[in-house]
């Protein structure tokens, strides 16, 4: 599961609309991995789920994801970074700079 699924997975339409807004910002900035699983754990003991069920299999998939792609970026190629974060879209459209950025973003400097 990527980021945006891990996001999609999310039942209640306006916790995931929240998420995702958190997260779309996240992949613009100059914030990386790490700031990314702190916000995303912040995120998540500050909001409610209809249930402690829901909640658990958030959790559940947000540590899973987390210890895949980012505990285990060492790991993995640029492109798989970039699948991992959702961000083909922004890659394949931006520049060096941009590319320079999120290399830093997904510790894959060159």
């Amino acid at each position: 599961m990527n980021l945006d699924e891990l996001v999609a997975s999310i039942a209640d339409v306006k916790l995931q609309q929240d998420l995702s807004h958190w997260i779309e910002l996240w992949k613009r900035d100059d914030k990386d991995i790490d700031d990314l699983a702190y916000m995303i754990g912040k995120w998540h003991g500050n909001v409610w789920f209809q249930d402690a069920t829901t909640s658990n299999k958030f959790h559940d998939d947000f540590q899973e994801f987390k210890k895949t792609a980012i505990e285990g970026i060492g790991g993995l190629t640029v492109n798989e970074r970039l699948y991992w974060f959702g961000l083909f879209d922004i890659w394949d459209s931006g520049n060096e700079a941009t590319h320079s950025r999120i290399r830093n973003k997904l510790h894959a400097q060159v």
